[in-house]
């Protein structure tokens, strides 16, 4: 799934920033050039610009000399607004709330599902929280693409049948997310030209986080 590549093109993104001074991770651009195989990936991250408040850096997967994904992230320095009133927090307790049975993948193999515990909200917010860090030492913006990249599956309809796999994720935080879980208020616009578009608000323990985007291409089950 491309959460899981995108969670390791982020995550290795950020650590750069942090060994570099270069702020927190905010906002990410992902691209899904053609699915991910399982096996040996090569990364390739860059720093694109390092500014003083703002500084972009980017990455790409390749697979035997072709490239499958690429990120682009922008971290950001913060600076005392202190005239600035914030949203109050609303602390939230989705571990109360019971997890459904684990879905099975279509095609009756693994999948990243596999990976989380799903929680839905009577609100309608479905929680997520990883069973496995998906890379080692999860970074904070990496965490949430795993969750977030199933955003315009969660609001799907049941009839007709259809694969929806998406073509890119963009994600964009106020904050990074307090606790092991993860939510999501999924919205997913269906269209007869064969296209989704998948949005919804991001949120975590203490309330909205941010927003998730994405563009999806429906084509009835097994066919392309």
């Amino acid at each position: 799934q491309g959460g899981g590549v995108a969670a390791l093109m982020v995550a290795e993104l950020e650590q750069i920033a942090q060994s570099e001074d270069l702020g927190l991770a905010y906002s990410a651009s992902i691209e899904f050039w053609k699915p991910t195989p399982l096996g040996k990936l090569r990364t390739e991250p860059s720093i694109a610009r390092k500014g003083r408040r703002s500084s972009v850096l980017t990455n790409r997967v390749n697979v035997s000399g072709k490239q499958t994904a690429s990120a682009t992230v922008c971290f950001i320095r913060g600076s005392e607004c202190a005239d600035v009133v914030e949203p109050e927090i609303q602390p939230l307790d989705p571990g109360k709330i019971e997890p459904i049975a684990p879905r099975t993948a279509p095609h009756g193999g693994p999948w990243l599902m596999d990976n989380f515990e799903v929680r839905p909200a009577p609100d309608g917010t479905i929680w997520f929280s990883h069973k496995d860090e998906l890379v080692p030492g999860m970074t904070p913006l990496a965490s949430v693409l795993g969750p977030a990249d199933w955003t315009h599956g969660l609001a799907r309809p049941k009839s007709p049948i259809l694969a929806d796999p998406n073509v890119n994720l963009q994600i964009a935080l106020s904050r990074h997310p307090i606790g092991k879980f993860i939510g999501i208020r999924p919205k997913t616009t269906w269209t007869k030209a064969g296209i989704a578009l998948g949005e919804g608000a991001l949120l975590d323990e203490a309330g909205p986080i941010g927003r998730v985007a994405m563009s999806a291409v429906l084509v009835p089950l097994g066919g392309g």
